[in-house]
């Protein structure tokens, strides 16, 4: 019987209790040898280390075989590359560096290390995804033409996330498109195995919480708004925190005195007009691959659910697929419909990513593949700067080069 590996996990927010819940409920694979954060209160039971400082994690000489980081995103890239140099696997979460620098420094520290870096791309470790490469791979629609992936952000994660939250200044660490969509990419990745990117395309912006479309009236927070002004707000953080509860759970304290404290105090409170905020709140991508493939990633803020919908169209069918359930329509025959079996947050995805680096650590696998692992990864990371060097600039650019 295999022992469990030692990690350390540098940042206890959502992800990083995420994956320690995941030792708590496999211990058998998986035992936590210290956690790292400067604010979060650590569990009571823990008999492990903890520091305050990530730097301080990594300087312990704390016995571990990988560092799990799941910090803010402009720390990922000097985490992972004290982690690689001090001699640990690494699961990192995505992004993986701020810019196309970023992320070829660290591949340079991977290659020096010989050490694995696998990203936190969960949806390709869900039942859905994976059942649906499979139905894409025996090629029952025929040859592709063309993929259409939406996702659907929703008013409220938009306005948590990119107006009040840690993602609402580009200059902080990148922008929407990166952070919410390099899973995206990584899927295109995925689906496109084999085929060239030519053409990267894109357009996007920051439409609806800019300071001059602020109501009448309105205050900078939301407990000094007047209540006509907050009735007529859909972004109002009572109706999104305190009368609604599926954004709770990005917070440590989600009881109703937890969350009537954060509104009053956080800057989760604060008017989403009022929040210095330059996050594009719509964008989309086209990506043209060859033999004429196009691709298309539209991502949006300003809809009611929270989804993602892929639509591909082939020479002999179609297949729809979203979060729930996948569609088969071919033009020959009877649709049929496939409905994975899903159990957790994305969709089972965080479990089966854990187990794979369990897997993954265990058998170290060679320096080679290492890199192949990490190259894969950074290719949507590649596309997905690519398309806002493009939005930035106002230019189509060549799929096959490199981001500035």
């Amino acid at each position: 019987m295999n022992n469990p590996i030692k990690v350390l996990i540098l940042g206890y927010g959502i992800r990083g209790r995420t994956y320690a819940a995941y030792a708590a409920d496999h211990a058998e694979d998986l035992e936590i040898a210290g956690l790292a954060d400067p604010v979060a209160t650590f569990p009571a039971e823990a008999t492990y280390p903890t520091w305050k400082r990530w730097e301080d994690a990594l300087a312990s000489g704390a016995k571990a075989d990988a560092v799990i980081i799941a910090l803010p995103d402009h720390l990922h890239y000097a985490a992972c590359l004290k982690a690689l140099q001090a001699g640990y696997h690494v699961l990192l979460e995505k992004p993986i560096g701020c810019n196309w620098k970023e992320c070829q420094e660290i591949r340079a520290a991977q290659v020096a290390s010989g050490k694995l870096v696998l990203t936190g791309y969960v949806l390709r470790y869900t039942p859905l995804f994976k059942r649906l490469h499979k139905v894409l791979e025996a090629g029952v629609i025929g040859k592709l033409t063309s993929v259409h992936v939406l996702v659907e952000v929703s008013y409220g994660k938009s306005a948590h996330a990119y107006c009040r939250g840690n993602w609402s200044v580009e200059a902080n660490g990148t922008g929407m498109l990166v952070n919410k969509c390099t899973h995206d990419f990584d899927l295109i990745v995925w689906w496109m195995r084999g085929r060239i990117c030519e053409k990267v395309s894109s357009f996007g912006a920051l439409i609806e919480c800019r300071p001059e479309n602020k109501p009448e009236g309105a205050a900078d927070r939301c407990k000094d708004c007047p209540p006509h002004v907050r009735r007529k707000c859909p972004f109002d953080a009572y109706k999104l925190y305190y009368e609604h509860t599926d954004l709770r759970y990005h917070f440590a304290d989600p009881s109703d005195a937890g969350i009537l404290k954060m509104i009053e105090t956080s800057p989760y409170g604060r008017c989403v007009y009022a929040c210095g905020n330059d996050s594009v709140d719509h964008q989309t991508v086209l990506m043209l691959y060859d033999g004429g493939l196009t691709v298309t990633l539209e991502m949006e803020s300003f809809s009611q659910r929270r989804a993602r919908t892929v639509h591909f169209y082939g020479t002999r069918g179609e297949i729809i697929a979203d979060d729930e359930k996948i569609v088969v329509i071919p033009f020959l025959g009877d649709a049929r419909r496939i409905e994975p079996e899903q159990h957790g947050h994305h969709g089972g995805g965080d479990r089966e990513i854990m187990t794979s680096f369990v897997e993954l650590v265990r058998e170290n696998p060679s320096p080679e593949r290492c890199t192949a692992i990490l190259d894969e990864a950074l290719e949507s990371h590649r596309l997905a700067f690519l398309a806002e060097e493009s939005r930035y600039t106002g230019r189509t650019m060549d799929g096959r080069s490199d981001p500035d």
